[in-house]
């Protein structure tokens, strides 16, 4: 994100939850059609093996579950995000900001988004920069929170202070 200017109209966090919701249901339509595919592939196996080696309706049975578990799991953060109250001129970081972190001279080198999940996805800026989800349990958020505007802060594998703008 350094040297990626980055305007109010990317930093409006309405529109920014609204993309990740719709990152996560396209996640979830590709779940469901490997889904289908895979109890497809159960469904139309012999069910009684013809030797040893003949695992592909185990092995179909199995990514099958798998992903089953995966579109609860989505399906729940998806509930999740659709829940999340967005705090408006917070004075201190918690759930639901949007975080600038950056050296003195550049104040937002990188942006956080603190949401409860989805962890690790990357949000596109218009401007060509991106706004990475972190959660509370990561060792980003956990060094960022309750911390106030300009704070200097030291983050994980960061080498120098680090200093906070809370956006919007």
């Amino acid at each position: 994100m350094t040297g990626c200017p980055v305007s109010d109209a990317d930093l409006d966090k309405g529109k920014l939850l609204a993309a990740l919701v719709v990152q996560l249901e396209a996640k979830l339509n590709e779940l469901r059609a490997g889904y289908g595919a895979a109890r497809d592939a159960v469904l139309s196996t012999p069910h009684v093996m013809k030797s040893k080696r003949e695992v592909f309706g185990q092995e179909s049975a199995y990514l099958a579950n798998a992903l089953s578990l995966n579109i609860q799991e989505r399906e729940h953060e998806l509930k999740l995000l659709r829940g999340v109250t967005l705090t408006h001129n917070p004075e201190r970081v918690a759930l639901g900001c949007l975080i600038g972190v950056g050296s003195a001279d550049d104040a937002a080198g990188a942006l956080y988004l603190l949401f409860p999940v989805c962890g690790g996805m990357e949000i596109p800026l218009p401007s060509g920069g991106i706004a990475r989800v972190i959660t509370p349990a990561t060792p980003i958020a956990k060094a960022l929170l309750g911390k106030e505007l300009g704070d200097e802060v030291r983050l994980p594998n960061a080498p120098d202070p680090q200093y906070i703008r809370l956006l919007q």
